[in-house]
């Protein structure tokens, strides 16, 4: 895991980095006047700022406001903008995806710059929507107590909380009304993007490693299985659960101590009643030295007596938990060549966009059984992942039976095969 790969400093030379007036903007605001100036003529200046005068607000309200409320603050200090792992593998998906989409893209007869068009809808829709899936999942526990704090919270998604049906359904949505605005069929659109869609989870997957999200239960020692650091969202889960401390409890009922455990020398014992954990963190980051991990010390609530631990009774890393994060990239790069290989099998629009469809609902149906950081829904045992890869199936299955009934035959295999 490695959240944070580095931090973009506050300052140099006395002066902000980011900000309203900050080296940035400084840099932005002498790029719009080169770019008005260099222009010839006065209609020629007058079509440069109505195209771009838009862009250039929004990267100013970046620069400006965006960056400089994520930055981050330790005791008060800014110590600088971080640069997120999560964010930097989500942007290499995005890139990869959008080469493999491009060539597939003009194989089916979608021009070069129509493309452009797509993957800015496609991308920006879909980073919104797996965004608000999951702000819509988790506002009681998004960061800061006031509206305005939670909002800037909204924004830090490069921090982790990206729902990947949520991308999947705006960026569905986006993609049938940019078809339909450019009168494009919307079947061969789909089977462009889907082998793509999956490199980019491949790819998000990894991310989601070095943000510590989307983790596994602890796993059988027998199987593969990875740790993660203190303030890891498995580790803070493993430690208010008592799991840290050699504890296993069910329902506030202690059900098994570990032996050799910090419960163990302790004299709890089964049967007893667990009343959680209360923390404090005794070492953890400083300006100085912002990516240190944190270490907690604390009281345990067991059938009404308080028991103390100390920093040294906490592991520094989490018990083993399944690998998922692993498991879902391999799983988005064997669906990126398989559905690669059905444009050389299939010879009607839809099929790859359909068997894209059963193939990862099958696939994150079963990896649900792995992953712990859902819980069920409808009053069933079945995630809310779970339950939307049943809708996926059927509406797979829907698309392949029409594809199968109606005679209208494409060539873009063909005509992709002979590229």
């Amino acid at each position: 895991m490695r959240q944070t790969l580095f931090h973009l400093p506050h300052e140099l030379s006395g002066i902000p980095l980011f900000g309203w007036w900050s080296y940035a903007s400084i840099a932005l605001l002498l790029f719009v006047i080169v770019c008005v100036v260099i222009a010839r003529g006065s209609e020629a200046r007058r079509v440069v700022v109505e195209s771009n005068w838009m862009v250039w607000l929004v990267a100013w309200g970046v620069i400006g406001f965006l960056l400089p409320s994520i930055e981050t603050r330790i005791d008060g200090i800014p110590v600088g903008v971080p640069i997120r792992g999560y964010g930097v593998l989500l942007m290499l998906g995005v890139i990869a995806g959008s080469a493999v989409a491009l060539r597939r893209a003009e194989s089916r007869g979608i021009s070069r710059d129509a493309f452009y068009s797509l993957a800015t809808w496609a991308v920006v829709s879909g980073i919104i929507g797996a965004r608000l899936f999951y702000v819509i999942q988790h506002w009681d526990t998004l960061e800061g107590e006031s509206l305005l704090q939670k909002l800037v919270s909204v924004l830090k998604f490069t921090e982790g909380g990206l729902v990947v049906y949520g991308s999947v359904i705006a960026g569905l949505i986006s993609i049938a009304l940019w078809s339909v605005r450019f009168k494009y069929s919307l079947f061969k659109v789909a089977d462009a993007v889907t082998p793509a869609f999956f490199l980019g989870l491949a790819f998000g997957r990894i991310g989601c490693l070095l943000n510590g999200c989307c983790y596994g239960g602890i796993c059988d020692e027998r199987l593969p299985s990875i740790t993660f650091p203190s303030g890891s969202a498995v580790y803070d889960e493993q430690m208010e659960s008592g799991k840290l401390l050699g504890i296993t409890q069910v329902d506030h009922r202690i059900v098994a101590i570990a032996p050799d455990s910090w419960a163990s020398r302790n004299g709890i014992s089964v049967g007893q009643s667990w009343g959680g954990i209360q923390t404090r963190m005794v070492d953890g980051p400083t300006p100085e030295n912002p990516l240190n991990p944190p270490r907690f010390e604390g009281l345990a609530s067991v059938s009404n007596r308080s028991v103390r631990f100390s920093a040294e009774d906490l592991p520094k890393r989490s018990i083993g938990v399944h690998p998922s994060q692993i498991y879902a990239s391999i799983g988005g790069i064997v669906l990126f060549l398989w559905t690669m290989s059905l444009s050389h099998l299939v010879q009607r629009d839809g099929l790859i966009f359909a068997s894209g469809l059963i193939a990862y609902g099958l696939v994150r149906t079963l990896e649900e059984y792995i992953r712990i950081d859902e819980a069920g829904q409808f009053g069933t045992e079945l995630s809310i992942a779970q339950w939307i890869s049943v809708v996926a199936i059927l509406i797979g299955v829907a698309l392949w039976i029409r594809a199968l009934v109606t005679p209208t035959v494409t060539t873009s295999s063909s005509v992709e095969s002979k590229r």
